[in-house]
């Protein structure tokens, strides 16, 4: 089994080529942590948990697709936040962004991130197919 490195405009590999944002080994996809960076460094959607929440879905669900799956095949997230009272705007999110079966999920709230204006950061895993499967239905 071989590992691919998968990669997408929409989602810029990090700086200095440290670490992959996905890999794809069999029909397993891994995901790093996405945060809601954007192109200028500054935080997508400020100060709000929310709109932070959905640019990082959004990230994810741009990786999945690049990898050949679809969000619906995301089986996995393990989120971190810098403020866990702030758990309902990442649920609305998380809501919109994964219909249907949703994934498993650990949230763990950390004292900060890479960024002191970002409050959150996901790393995700998605079996390609796997929300195609017959016998998921």
């Amino acid at each position: 089994m071989s590992i691919r490195k998968v990669t997408t405009p929409a989602v810029p590999e990090p700086a200095g080529g440290i670490f992959s944002n996905c890999l794809v080994v069999g029909e397993q996809v891994f995901l790093s942590g996405m945060t809601a960076s954007g192109p200028d460094g500054k935080a997508i959607g400020g100060d709000s948990m929310e709109a932070q929440a959905r640019a990082v879905f959004a990230k994810i669900r741009h990786l999945v697709e690049a990898a050949g799956a679809s969000i619906a095949d995301v089986v996995k997230l393990t989120i971190y936040v810098t403020d866990v009272a702030r758990r309902g705007e990442i649920g609305r999110a998380r809501a919109d962004a994964f219909p249907g079966e949703k994934p498993c999920s650990t949230l763990i709230e950390v004292k900060g991130l890479v960024a002191p204006d970002l409050l959150i950061e996901v790393d995700a895993v998605a079996m390609i197919g796997a929300a195609r499967n017959p016998a998921n239905q």
